[in-house]
This record gives structure tokens, C-alpha cells and sequence, in this order.
């Protein structure tokens, strides 16, 4: 990927957000392969999150995963079966409802939690000092973003603009 493209330059640049954002996801997401298989964890980036959950939560399932992640079921569904092919969860029967099917870590994905969370604290720091050098909490300032396009949407906001002046 390259470090730059011609939207980052073209006059409407500002329009061009979600590719910018795109590409530093696919930045991170390069780079954290690196970085977890270096550090000999197997899970996928993008499913970090998923193992997190799974640690962390017991009687977790694929449809707690997908609401809480704010995912579609089928991408939770997905990165549960991948993390199954690796050997690093299991599904098994909740213990009292037979339909649903909670996810746990077997041995070898237990192992790889700990190593993932010793990880986690260490990307953290260092996407601070990201933060610092570049003068914003990106991750904070992701947060407010989506919560404020979702109390207005960019069609309200450009109606707004469109709108003659009332005053």
C-alpha cells in the first residue's frame, strides 16, 4: 500500500475521509500481522477483538460477539470459523439452553489470549505515544465522529448548508 494517493492533495480532499481512514485500517492491520506473528501469535488482527470478547466474557456467543462488535453476524461468523480452523476456540452447548452454542478457548487459544493481551498493552502504549506525536487521540476522536454523524448524517448536515439563510 502506498503512503499516499492522489486524494490526499485533490482540492476535495475532505470529501475523501472513509479512503483515508480505509487506508490507515489496512496500515494497522498490516502492521499488527507483523508485529503478532513476530511475537508468535497466530490470531488474525482482525479478530482480535473476537478473541478478546471470548476471553473475557464467559457463555459468549457469536451473536453476543456480532452485537457488541457492531458487526453482521456472518463477518463475526466468519473470523469464529477461521479462529476455529486455527485451534484456538471451541464451541460447545450453553449450559442451559441447548440451542445456543458458546465459543471458549481451548488450551493452545488460552495461551495465545495471555501472549494477545501482554500485546494489546503494548500496542496501547504505543498508539498513545502515536497519539502524542501527532497531536490527537485518533481513537477518541473516531468515537465522537461516528456519534456525532449519527445525530446528524451527512444528508442533514449538506441540507443544512443547501437551506436558505432564515435570518
Amino acid at each position: 500500500m502506498r503512503d499516499s494517493n492522489i486524494m490526499d492533495t485533490h482540492a476535495l480532499s475532505g470529501a475523501f475521509v472513509s479512503n483515508k481512514l480505509l487506508r490507515l485500517v489496512e496500515t494497522l492491520a498490516d502492521q499488527g500481522q507483523v508485529l503478532l506473528s513476530s511475537a508468535g501469535i497466530d490470531i488474525p488482527p482482525r479478530a482480535i477483538s473476537t478473541v478478546l470478547m471470548i476471553g473475557e466474557i464467559p457463555d459468549v456467543t457469536a451473536a453476543d460477539i456480532a452485537t457488541s462488535l457492531d458487526q453482521p453476524h456472518q463477518v463475526a461468523t466468519q473470523r469464529i470459523a477461521a479462529l476455529i480452523e486455527l485451534g484456538l476456540i471451541t464451541k460447545r452447548p450453553h449450559a442451559t439452553d441447548s440451542r445456543r452454542k458458546v465459543l471458549v478457548l481451548t488450551t493452545r487459544g488460552r495461551a495465545q489470549y495471555q501472549s494477545m493481551m501482554v500485546m494489546l498493552e503494548k500496542i496501547r502504549a504505543a498508539m498513545d505515544a502515536l497519539f502524542d506525536e501527532i497531536g490527537c487521540d485518533l481513537a477518541a476522536k473516531a468515537v465522537e465522529a461516528v456519534a456525532a454523524l449519527q445525530a446528524r448524517t451527512l444528508i442533514e448536515r449538506i441540507g443544512e448548508m443547501d437551506a436558505p439563510d432564515t435570518k
